[in-house]
């Protein structure tokens, strides 16, 4: 498999990676509806490369993060015990995502011309 970000833009997942991104969501998805724990849900993500099951795992719970605390009224604590999982796990994996986010909103502020004030 081809290392992440040789797709056909810098970052991005090949055709294939993508397929098994996208399996890898129904997978989890699967796995947690007939109960499993996240981490049992996630043994059913057909990638063999270490990385991308690790990516597609780690995307996956963000996106939870995302729908059921961001968009939902279900706290860390709540996340956590639906998965099966220690509430830090959920607490660092959103605080990753914010990161993320605030990372890419200033690299689109500064290619749009901006200028970022030291802090």
């Amino acid at each position: 498999m081809s290392a992440m970000g040789e797709g056909p833009v810098s970052g991005c997942f090949t055709a294939e990676e993508e397929r098994l991104h996208e399996a890898g969501f129904a997978a989890i998805s699967a796995g947690l509806a007939a109960g499993l724990g996240f981490d049992k849900a996630c043994a059913g993500i057909e990638a063999t490369d270490a990385e991308l099951r690790r990516i597609i795992a780690d995307d996956y719970l963000k996106v939870a993060i995302a729908q059921r605390n961001f968009q939902g009224t279900e706290s860390t604590a709540d996340i956590a015990a639906a998965f099966g999982i220690p509430v830090e796990r959920v607490e660092c994996a959103r605080r990753e995502m914010l990161a993320e986010v605030a990372s890419a909103s200033v690299d689109v502020f500064r290619r749009q011309g901006g200028e970022v004030p030291d802090a």
